[in-house]
């Protein structure tokens, strides 16, 4: 009886100490409205339906005018959309550190730069940004070319059937375009698909949401022996496994071939990203360890594939279900290309209504729905207004981009609304912004572009039978739940 009191004790000191914390954080943010949910847990229960998860939050964000406070378990939270607050918070060089639940990818990422922050995430960053540079892009049109002709011949295999999921087929083509260009190994991965790899960075993708709203999950120590953490265990020794067998390989190949100077002009050669990681030093000539390596790979190699393949899907579907939209994308790849077949980075350049097909796909299904912000110190934000120390700042960039103040018809597929109206500053996110932006959305762009136009010149898209609407579901990266199926029909030459 005597050990129940204590207990009854402590808990009652727990939930006063809760609701001390909750009372003194809402204090501190009275300026921003409240949006409470149920006692103790807040809104863990609501928002941990990934499949509502998103018209919630929209519905919550047009109701509190763009911005509202609430809380998760014990966590405070700003959610936002509100694009004037955005450009302050995403210009932040001091609130730039990522939320609790990107450490949950930790075991597999290591700190890598999606997720690192601080000293490490500023390196990280300085070394890889040259792998990116406009130089190393225009060399990969003839991989881009290589590998959208390799999934005309995957495509072609599934021509007049009433319904055919793009999602998975998508998926290989990507991770088979990151694995040649930015790692310079070829793994032929669409003719020989890398099924547990994606099963495992799916299921990873799934974890972040399943640990936030999952009180038993959230303890790294009673994690590790459910079930969800001995499944976790196994498929990231999978994926460094293969991340591993992609670094032994590209150093034996650049073992054999030690040639660095460009034999048509002499001077050194922009290097890719694996190559630039690999043959980087520092100014005492130290390399860089081999877990900064495959960290960083593990990083590009999901980041590089899971996003672009995604925004394919999705932009496949959009075609099919516009006709006039698709034809005008078929026509200005006609007459850029005219009689050739291989698209040019030139070519690519030119597409500039393919450009707004992609970039409007990625307003209506941003391919990262949500961004997080973890505030690790009392900021200003203005007119003396406080973000405390310990608040959760989540970003929600599926309802800036159909924000109806800024978008007329913001749930509608209209790519000719970006012609002479770019949105306002901030009102428009599909690879975040300021410093801790997407690296890599260059490279995804002209990607997106020379496959597309592939897929156009050598096939109809057409909505699948029965109609078919995505279930879509916010993870890590936007998935839907029912994949994304449309109908393809060979275009007559």
């Amino acid at each position: 009886m005597f050990l129940f009191y204590i207990f009854i004790a402590i808990l009652i000191a727990y939930l006063t100490y809760l609701y001390w914390k909750n009372a003194n954080f809402r204090r501190k943010l009275l300026w921003i409205p409240d949006e409470p949910g149920s006692p103790f847990v807040g809104m863990a229960l609501q928002l941990a339906d990934t499949i509502k998860l998103l018209p919630l939050l929209q519905r919550l964000l047009l109701k509190h005018n763009d911005i509202f406070y609430t809380h998760v378990f014990t966590e405070p939270h700003i959610i936002v959309s509100d694009y004037k607050f955005l450009e302050w918070l995403l210009t932040s060089t001091t609130v730039i550190q990522k939320t609790q639940g990107y450490d949950y990818l930790d075991n597999w990422l290591n700190g890598g730069i999606l997720i690192s922050a601080g000293i490490k995430w500023k390196k990280s960053r300085k070394i890889l940004t040259p792998a990116f540079h406009f130089a190393i892009l225009e060399q990969f049109s003839d991989t881009f070319d290589e590998c959208s002709t390799v999934l005309i011949d995957v495509l072609s295999k599934e021509v007049d059937k009433t319904e055919v999921d793009v999602c998975p087929i998508a998926m290989n083509f990507t991770l088979d375009v990151i694995c040649q260009t930015s790692l310079g190994v070829r793994l032929d991965i669409q003719k020989n698909s890398q099924k547990e790899y994606l099963q495992a960075v799916a299921f990873m993708g799934s974890l972040i949401m399943e640990r936030i709203f999952n009180f038993l999950l959230k303890n790294d120590f009673l994690y590790q022996f459910s079930p969800t953490g001995r499944k976790e265990k196994k498929y990231v020794k999978l994926m460094h496994e293969m991340s591993d067998k992609i670094i032994a390989k590209r150093k034996r190949e650049m073992k054999e071939s030690l040639e660095q100077v460009d034999q048509n002009d002499g001077t050194k050669r922009k290097l890719a990203f694996l190559d630039l990681l690999l043959q980087y030093r520092d100014e005492n000539g130290q390399p860089l360890s081999d877990e900064f390596i495959r960290s960083e790979v593990d990083t590009i190699m999901f980041a590089g594939h899971d996003t672009t393949g995604i925004c394919l899907g999705f932009a496949l579907y959009c075609l099919a279900n516009h006709s006039k939209e698709q034809a005008e994308a078929l026509n200005e790849v006609k007459e850029v290309l005219g009689d050739r077949t291989k698209i040019t980075h030139k070519d690519l350049k030119e597409m500039k209504y393919l450009e707004l097909v992609i970039k409007e796909t990625l307003r209506l299904y941003p391919s990262v729905p949500i961004y997080g912000r973890r505030v690790s110190e009392d900021v200003v934000y203005e007119n003396g207004k406080i973000l405390p120390k310990g608040l959760v700042i989540l970003i929600i960039a599926y309802a800036v981009n159909r924000n109806p103040k800024v978008y007329d018809r913001p749930d509608e597929f209209i790519p000719t609304r970006f012609i002479g109206n770019d949105p306002k500053l901030f009102s428009y996110l599909p690879f975040s912004a300021g410093p801790r932006n997407c690296i890599g959305q260059k490279f995804a762009i002209l990607e997106l572009k020379s496959v597309l136009a592939k897929i156009l010149l050598n096939f109809e898209l057409l909505p699948a039978e029965p109609k078919f609407t995505p279930i879509v579901s916010s993870q890590t990266v936007l998935k839907t739940q029912n994949g994304i199926k449309i109908r393809l029909r060979k275009r007559l030459k």
